[in-house]
Formats: C-alpha cells, sequence, structure tokens
C-alpha cells in the first residue's frame, strides 16, 4: 500500500469519525480542538548490520463536548519503511471490537481510541476504547495487565504507544469514605500481539515456547482466542484510597491471560503446537508513600490457573497459582537527578520439579536520570537484569528538547546472557536509534 494512500484513508477515517462530533456541536457554537503528535524512529542492528525500524508515526487527536459530557477520538498511522518489525497479514489477536482498519507489513492505519467522558457527584463515567493503568511497578508489568501488549519491539517501545487500547465500560465511583472503586467491563476479547517469525523480537526461549525437536515436523496451528463478546468479556474491581500518608489500592480482575499457553500434541508423525488462552482471577495490591527525599513503591499479584513450561512430555506445561511482587524505592535528593530501583519476584506455588524457568525467579532494575540546561537535556540509564539466568537490557538514552514542542531521541538498546533467557533470547537484536516528538 503507497504511503499516500494510506494518508488518504486515515484522513478519511478521522474524517467520518470527527463529523458527526461536530455536528452535534454546530448548534452550540463549539468547534472541537485538535491536536496531533508526529513520532520518528530510526533503529539499526550494529551487529548484523542492517536497519531494524524506520518508523513514522502520526497521533490525530479531536477533543469536544458531547452532550452532557466530553468526546476523544484518536487516530493513528504508522509507517515503517523496513518491514522487519511488521507482520506480513493482521495478526489474529484482536477481538471482533478491535479490528485494525489497514494493515500490512509497511504500517497501519487504526482507530487508537474513541471514548465519552461523563461526571457526576458521584460516578465518573468513561465509556469507549481507552487505556486502564494500574499498579506501581517501572519496566515490568504486575498488575497494568488490563490492556494487552504489541510485542513489535519486545519491552522496548514506550507502554502508552504498545498497550493495546479496549472497548470497556469504565465506571469510577466516589464513596462516603473518600474511597474511589473502579468498576470494569470489557467486551473486547483482544490479547497480546507477539513479533511473528522471522522479526528479531520474535519468541524463542525456552522459557516461553515449546522447544523444535529435531527430525520432528512441527505445525503452529492458529491460536484458539477468545471471541465471544458477551461470554468472554473480562471483569475488574479496584478500590483505592489514601490513607495517612499512603496511596493503597486493591484489585482483582477476573480475564482471560493475553499470555498464549502453548500446548503440544502429535498428529501422527506431526507435533501440532496450539497457543491458547486461558482464564485467571488476578489478586493484588498496591501501595506508595513519600518519606522526605524517598519514596517508597510495593505491589503485589496473585494469580489462579497460570501456566508454566516445563521439561515433561507433551504438552510440555503444567498450571499452578502465581504469586508475583515488587519493591521500589526512589530517590530524588540530589539536584536534577532521579534514581529509582526495583526489585520483582516471582514464585509459582507448590512443588514442581519439572520446571523449565525456576520456581522463583527475582529481577532487579535500576533507573538514573539527570537533566542539564535548565531542564532541556535529560540523560538517562535503564538496566535490567535476572538474577536467576543472568541476562539482561541496558538501555542509555538522551533526550533534548530543542523546542518547546520538539523533542531530539538518542538512545541504545542492548541486551546480554544465554540465549535461554527472557532477555538474552534477544542477544542479537542489540541497536541504535535516533528519532524525534513533535507536538502540533
Amino acid at each position: 500500500m503507497k504511503i499516500t494512500r494510506v494518508i488518504a484513508l486515515c484522513a478519511t477515517m478521522f474524517v467520518s469519525t470527527l463529523l458527526p462530533m461536530i455536528s452535534s456541536q454546530v448548534a452550540a457554537q463549539e468547534i472541537p480542538s485538535i491536536s496531533s503528535l508526529l513520532k520518528h524512529k530510526t533503529s539499526y542492528n550494529y551487529l548484523n548490520r542492517r536497519w531494524q525500524q524506520q518508523d513514522l508515526q502520526l497521533d490525530l487527536e479531536a477533543n469536544t463536548a458531547l452532550g452532557y459530557g466530553d468526546a476523544t477520538v484518536i487516530m493513528r498511522l504508522m509507517a515503517d519503511g523496513q518491514s522487519r518489525l511488521n507482520p506480513n497479514e493482521p495478526p489474529n489477536t484482536y477481538g471482533n471490537l478491535s479490528q485494525t482498519r489497514h494493515n500490512n507489513r509497511h504500517g497501519y492505519l487504526a482507530l487508537r481510541e474513541a471514548y465519552w467522558e461523563l461526571s457526576s457527584d458521584q460516578i465518573f463515567w468513561r465509556l469507549g476504547k481507552q487505556q486502564i493503568v494500574w499498579g506501581e511497578a517501572d519496566g515490568l508489568k504486575l498488575l497494568d495487565v488490563i490492556n494487552p501488549q504489541s510485542y513489535r519491539e519486545f519491552i522496548l517501545d514506550n507502554f502508552d504507544d504498545s498497550r493495546i487500547p479496549l472497548w470497556m465500560v469504565n465506571a469510577e465511583i466516589l464513596l462516603d469514605n473518600d474511597g474511589t472503586l473502579q468498576v470494569l467491563w470489557i467486551p473486547d476479547t483482544s490479547t497480546h500481539e507477539l513479533a511473528t517469525r522471522n522479526s528479531p523480537f520474535y519468541l524463542s526461549s525456552p522459557l516461553l515456547v515449546p522447544q523444535h525437536t529435531e527430525g520432528v515436523p512441527v505445525t503452529l496451528v492458529a491460536p484458539h482466542a477468545p471471541k465471544k463478546t458477551i461470554k468472554d468479556s473480562d471483569f475488574g474491581l479496584r478500590y483505592s484510597q489514601f490513607i495517612h500518608g499512603w496511596d493503597l489500592s486493591f484489585n482483582y480482575l477476573y480475564h482471560f491471560v493475553d499470555e498464549p499457553v502453548f500446548s503440544a500434541h502429535f498428529d501422527g508423525s506431526t507435533v501440532n503446537v496450539v497457543p491458547e488462552y486461558k482464564r485467571s482471577h488476578l489478586l493484588g495490591s498496591s501501595a506508595s508513600n513519600a518519606f522526605g527525599d524517598w519514596t517508597f513503591r510495593a505491589e503485589l499479584a496473585y494469580e489462579t490457573n497460570r501456566h508454566h513450561r516445563t521439561n515433561a512430555p507433551l504438552p510440555g506445561n503444567l498450571r499452578a497459582n502465581q504469586w508475583s511482587s515488587v519493591l521500589g524505592l526512589d530517590f530524588q535528593g540530589w539536584s536534577d537527578q532521579f534514581v529509582s530501583m526495583q526489585w520483582f519476584q516471582s514464585s509459582v506455588t507448590g512443588e514442581h520439579k519439572d520446571l523449565v524457568k525456576s520456581q522463583k525467579e527475582d529481577t532487579l532494575s535500576f533507573l538514573w536520570e539527570m537533566t542539564f540546561m535548565n531542564e532541556t537535556l535529560t540523560l538517562s540509564w535503564l538496566q535490567l537484569h535476572s538474577l536467576d539466568h543472568q541476562d539482561g537490557l541496558s538501555r542509555p538514552k538522551v533526550r533534548y528538547n530543542f523546542l518547546s514542542n520538539l523533542d531530539l531521541i538518542v538512545s541504545a538498546d542492548r541486551f546480554y546472557g544465554n540465549s535461554n533467557g527472557i532477555f538474552g533470547q534477544f542477544d542479537q537484536a542489540d541497536r541504535v536509534s535516533m528519532g524525534f516528538e513533535w507536538g502540533f
């Protein structure tokens, strides 16, 4: 698809979505406000000496009063001069409500978000396609699992961009004790978008996917994804309150886990690998408090019926509950600097001898940021390291605020460790990147 045709389609879809909003406001003499954000990123894989991506992403956002509330529509056009990160066909991971309208290996055009907000004295409503963020963790996710994620760039893309917005009903109810109860009904059955075969970020670690047996033909069957809008809906509750300096939350989510369970079955002499999606109950809590220059953060999650890779014969996975936690400590006592440290831990309940991964896994993160030149220049370094597999990720970045609405960015992403690890599997995907973000 030529880029001019994609731009024309984007404009047509944006205008067709916007026209009803405009016409409904003409009588009220209100005109929607329109803003845009243009991002560009070029990445070069210096190990394989080839370009990894040349992304140009345009978000068009319209906001207007609508009825007794406010409406927001965001359209996204993404074009990539390379095709190494993109599927040749639209991935079979989007629910019936969220199918991408136009998609090919050089980009896509989609309705990113579309929601209507309405508030009263006691209830705030947001109805439509949106993102919901739970939890206090940075870099890795525990409670932040409402929206699925695109793993086109593994976890290297900004979470706001990689989250897949869902159609849902989101109600936040102010209670008499100053607490807030959030109620979510999510009929959108979209799941994670995984990197496709031959992509630099295609999953290959035995911790996640079945391994190919030499001499045995393997066929990857189409995913058995949830598709029924009502029956396969997710449901969530979150109670939050500020008590004696603590921001506290208690969370519950009944959902299909967005990570597929890879089951393997013999069909004659061929092994069929079937990605399936399973239900889980998630119970969690988060807490944060500031003590002078220090901020303490904690997050806890308990998940039922999670599936884990094993060394046992086919199907090669077992079902067990799982605990996950993160403890974080942030320091802002130095001028123009910010330091954050986190300890992530996950633990499979029960006694299991055939797990591919350790029954208890520990990951550390370290983030340092420093600003210069009246906060127009920011240097940062993010480090993620697995204590169990001795692999990790290093991410230095420089961001320069060249104009009030224009940032220039240079960064590097270096994976290290054994190829069997979560990070080490991408050891050959190291890259340097440069780009910009321009709002207008």
